[in-house]
């Protein structure tokens, strides 16, 4: 159950196109771009009010009102009588952390020989529940405790090498109308469902995690419950501080990212959800009790839609984008739904196919005692275009037209009859496309008592386009193209033509069909496949490319170093 069964076409799904990006690669891509991070250090501080209660002030105000002194230089149980106490004491000064996001010290494979790194992230089973450890490059916590008469005790700590403090939450990653998602401003909505150039980034997924809006208290880990630290970091970061962001739906610890332009992409990136995919059985179902390895391929997936067409609601699919036997090669899998791209083809396509789309016009008259004939080809019709469900067929064209006219009695002095059709195919299978043309036009002329018919022009253009996918995106192909010519060419014998002058009616035909022949039905040109770019390709670098069996155009992709 691999991405060859990819189907976005069923009922169930319908989205334009999947990223869907495995829980190890997450992992390891975050790790990677968090240990070069340059995110700010935040310091917070909070002094004590009239009734006892913390209130929030600013960091340089604080020092100022304590005469100059740093809550965060003074160190862990000083006496309470020195002066640097007695100055926080004068400003109320409670509690306070400074912190960075970042990788803690300590810790392989920065620290050679330290202990491994928890995960950044969990997916788990449910979209709602995601798993979410933050990490600090650095942590420091301060409080000041007060008995009577002042300050009585007095704490600084901070994080220690390879024990880092963690801060647990689960994170709810849906974006839809009912999730906590919807509660948020519409600003800061828009910054979570980014749909710019680095919509799929480590980078954006770091930011929406830290939405403290989105996440669940955190708990804390590292730390031992019930001590005056853990007691401290309660206090100061998960009581005062992340409370009041969880209100306003701020990212913690003031972490952003700047927003970058939309790389070139055929398919404009206008809606998302997310949605996590468990590893499934050949049944379609999630497997009851994964293993480790099973865990680390479970996906992420962005749910897309494009040029502004609405977006289905999340459903879990049936197969795997990442296989086991795939997981050291690929970090996961992009799909494009067939009709999506069928409908790229056909917009690519149709001036080019009008051009091939003729309607006739004929006409029969008596000049005197001479009988005339006249023929029209108006080409820049519309077709009918029809995209097939199911089947290796994903786009159907035709058009067809036909005329007729006589002089006469009973067109027994002329008759003219002509039919033009046009027929394109286009079908996807394994790495390839195949376009097929079909240009007939139809001939039946009769002079007094002979007459002659049959397909004049009867041309067919199969091209085939074997694909492949650049590291950026972009897709390529490679042409071959096999040409059919099944015209025939009319002509009366030397008896019937010394009397009705058949054979000049069809030399004159003939020339009309040779400059129509010159002038339509050409092998269509490359730059149809040339043109199209995947989405993702700033984010991603795409290691193949084919159909599967359901005709959506897959590709194996792996994240680039993040920046």
């Amino acid at each position: 159950m691999s991405i060859s069964q990819s189907d976005l076409s069923n009922p169930h799904y319908g989205y334009d196109f999947v990223v869907a990006t495995t829980q190890e690669s997450i992992n390891a891509t975050m790790d990677e771009y968090m240990s070069t991070i340059d995110s700010p250090e935040v310091s917070i501080c909070y002094i004590m009010d009239p009734n006892g209660n913390p209130k929030q002030i600013d960091y340089q105000t604080l020092i100022k009102q304590a005469n100059g002194t740093d809550p965060f230089s003074v160190p862990n149980k000083s006496d309470p009588s020195s002066t640097e106490l007695q100055n926080l004491a004068k400003a109320f000064f409670y509690y306070g952390f400074k912190a960075k996001i970042g990788l803690p010290n300590g810790y392989a494979p920065l620290s050679p020989g330290g202990p491994s790194l928890p995960n950044i992230v969990t997916l788990g089973a449910n979209t709602a529940t995601v798993s979410y450890n933050l990490l600090s490059s650095e942590f420091t916590v301060v409080e000041a405790q007060y008995g009577p008469r002042g300050i009585i005790g007095w704490l600084n700590e901070s994080q220690p090498a390879g024990k880092a403090w963690v801060f647990s939450s689960k994170v709810d990653l849906r974006l839809g109308a009912t999730s906590e998602y919807s509660k948020l401003p519409p600003s800061v909505q828009a910054k979570i469902k980014n749909i710019g150039g680095n919509a799929f980034s480590v980078q954006q997924l770091l930011f929406d995690l830290d939405n403290a809006a989105l996440e669940s208290i955190p708990t804390i880990s590292g730390v031992e419950a019930g001590t005056p630290l853990y007691t401290a970091l309660e206090s100061s970061f998960i009581g005062a501080y992340f409370s009041k962001l969880k209100e306003s739906g701020e990212p913690v610890l003031s972490y952003s990212i700047t927003q970058s332009t939309t790389p070139s992409s055929t398919l404009v990136l206008t809606d998302l959800n997310m949605e996590v995919q468990p590893v499934v059985g050949s049944n379609g179902l999630p497997v009851s009790s994964p293993t480790l390895e099973q865990q680390k391929i479970t996906t992420l997936c962005y749910l897309c839609a494009a040029n502004n067409k609405p977006l289905p609601a999340a459903s879990p699919f049936t197969w795997n984008w990442i296989e086991e036997s795939d997981a050291l090669k690929y970090n996961g899998a992009l799909a494009i739904k067939r009709d999506t791209f069928s409908h790229y083809i056909k917009n690519e396509l149709i001036t080019y196919i009008r051009e091939n789309c003729y309607k006739v016009y004929v006409k029969v008259w008596m000049d005197g005692l001479k009988c005339k004939y006249k023929g029209e080809l108006t080409g820049g019709q519309n077709p009918n275009i029809t995209f097939p469900s199911a089947g290796e067929e994903t786009l159907k064209i035709s058009y067809s037209s036909s005329d007729h006219d006589q002089a006469g009695l009973d067109g027994d002095m002329g008759k003219m009859k002509v039919d033009t059709s046009y027929t394109v195919s286009v079908t996807f299978s394994s790495n390839t496309i195949v376009i097929e043309q079909h240009l007939v036009l139809y001939l039946y002329i009769r002079s007094l008592q002979s007459s002659k018919s049959g397909n004049v022009f009867d041309k067919k253009i199969t091209d085939t386009y074997s694909l492949e996918v650049g590291q950026n995106g972009e897709l390529t192909a490679n042409k071959t193209t096999k040409k059919v010519d099944h015209s025939v060419k009319l002509k009366a014998n030397w008896f019937i033509n010394l009397f009705t002058g058949l054979n000049d009616l069809l030399k004159n035909f003939e020339d009309y069909e040779k400059t129509f022949g010159s002038s339509s039905l050409k092998s269509i040109p490359i730059t149809f496949a040339q043109d199209f770019f995947f989405p993702g390709g700033k984010t991603f670098s795409f290691q193949d490319i084919e159909f599967s069996k359901n005709q959506d155009l897959v590709s194996h992709i792996n994240y680039v170093e993040p920046s």
